[in-house]
């Protein structure tokens, strides 16, 4: 059991719910709600409920197709300040739904292979599943040392974390991750 009184836990816990989800109060005992979720490319859907004096407060999102969808509960005697595309500034109590067109993620860049930054490399889904899968594939007992030995690290080159690895498989994972961010 973990607390999530410890900062380091109700730090993300209170991220997730206020600005993934996008619940938060907008004035203390919660009599007027703020409704801003803030979607993640990564993420599909997000949800996030509180037991207000007041009743139960709600807001999820979900994407379908190339759409957002906003759903939010504000319990009676409550208002909720709202933002969200095409929504009203304001809302009073009852059960509301938004939608609106999910913004295109930008381009990523290309990928200078080996010497690309290992933090560009972590965070571009693409490059970090190409080191993966063609370490996987050329160097199996490699994978799992990459995986959670890697850290995150702005200016250290991926070859850093291929310090013993033979120079044929470091040819195949300079490919993999220049074709993959092409």
């Amino acid at each position: 059991m973990t607390s999530f009184n410890h900062y380091a836990l109700g730090a993300v816990a209170d991220w997730l719910h206020r600005t993934v989800a996008g619940l938060a109060a907008a004035e203390p005992g919660y009599r007027r709600l703020r409704i801003a979720p803030r979607p993640l490319t990564a993420l599909s859907y997000a949800s996030a409920r509180h037991e207000t004096p007041y009743g139960t407060a709600s807001v999820a999102w979900r994407r379908e197709g190339d759409e957002i969808v906003v759903t939010a509960t504000v319990p009676p005697n409550t208002t909720a300040e709202v933002s969200v595309p095409g929504a009203p500034p304001s809302v009073g109590a009852g059960t509301h739904e938004w939608r609106y067109l999910a913004p295109t993620e930008p381009p990523r860049p290309s990928l200078a292979g080996l010497e690309a930054s290992l933090a560009d490399v972590i965070d571009d889904p693409r490059a970090y599943r190409a080191l993966l899968d063609t370490l996987a594939d050329a160097a199996p007992d490699r994978v799992d040392a990459v995986r959670t030995g890697t850290v995150w690290g702005a200016g250290r080159p991926v070859s850093t974390a291929l310090m013993f690895t033979p120079p044929e498989v470091l040819a195949r994972v300079d490919d993999a991750i220049r074709s993959a961010t092409a």
